[in-house]
């Protein structure tokens, strides 16, 4: 018999469609732990953040609402993580690509929740 694990305190504040479809992108020991509303290149939507990688999930539509993964980049793959104004951070993965995350909270609460997420964990 399945029985879904407890969404952990990232995932309740997402809701069940953006967790199915972050989740689909998971293996089985990765978990949401962090979700900034804002926008990612012009796109509105959340900048997830589990604990190997991070995702952006677009939000389209007022009342019927439609989701679409546009970013999906283990950290690993990550190049550059870095504030542009006190609400902008740019996000350069290792082949290059640049892309600007908008929010209305100081960006450095997400590249501290980021350096953490990143940060190699010790046994």
């Amino acid at each position: 018999m399945y029985l879904p694990r407890r969404l952990t305190e990232g995932e309740e504040k997402v809701s069940k469609k953006w967790i199915e479809l972050a989740r689909k992108t998971m293996d089985h020991e990765d978990e949401i732990q962090k979700s900034y509303y804002g926008s990612l290149d012009g796109m509105s939507g959340y900048l997830v953040l589990s604990n190997k990688k991070m995702i952006f999930v677009q939000e389209k539509g007022l009342l019927r609402k439609t989701y679409n993964l546009v970013l999906d980049v283990p950290y690993e793959k990550l190049g550059k993580v870095s504030p542009v104004s006190r609400y902008e951070l740019a996000v350069i993965e290792a082949d290059g690509e640049k892309h600007v995350f908008t929010t209305d909270i100081p960006v450095q609460v997400i590249g501290e929740s980021l350096k953490n997420l990143m940060e190699p964990k010790k046994d």
